[in-house]
């Protein structure tokens, strides 16, 4: 019997030393926590840009692929314009590889809505700087015609009116 308990009291011990606060060098700094990513570090801010008009997103993105000399053009003519009334006119931008559209009102310079395009949701939600419960844009998905489990992009719509105009 006395063997027993001296066998219990020495793994109590060993347990204890094994569990004491001692660290290994290796271990002397505390671990690393992830970031969440910032707007500094997300490619495209996209709920900063949601919030201004087509200039303002022009001056950032630069110029629509669409060119002044095409039958639609970056802008309407006056005939377009007389047509659709300016509503659902579109511009397209490429930046850092990816491609964005835009919807804006062409008479009130207002943006609809931006799709950013790709087949990821959480990359394209990375890329974008882009939160599921933002309380000043709705995230919708764009799925693939035909294959409900795919995307083709994210589409941002702003949740409130009230624009910034730059």
């Amino acid at each position: 019997m006395r063997v027993p308990t001296l066998l219990l009291a020495g793994l109590t011990l060993g347990f204890l030393a094994a569990c004491s606060r001692s660290q290994t060098p290796s271990e002397s700094e505390a671990p690393l926590q992830a970031q969440p990513k910032t707007a500094q570090s997300a490619s495209i801010n996209l709920p900063e840009l949601v919030k201004h008009n087509i200039d303002y997103l022009r001056r950032q993105l630069g110029p629509p692929i669409e060119a002044a000399d095409e039958v639609v053009g970056a802008d309407p003519t006056a005939a377009q314009l007389r047509a659709t009334k300016g509503e659902g006119w579109i511009n397209t931008f490429r930046r850092q590889g990816s491609t964005l559209i835009v919807t804006f009102n062409a008479r009130t310079r207002k943006v609809s809505d931006i799709v950013l395009m790709g087949t990821n949701e959480e990359e394209l939600m990375q890329l974008g700087n882009l939160s599921p419960t933002a309380p000043n844009y709705i995230v919708l998905s764009i799925p693939e015609p035909g294959q409900l489990n795919k995307v083709r992009g994210v589409r941002i719509v702003p949740s409130q009116r009230k624009e910034t105009v730059n």
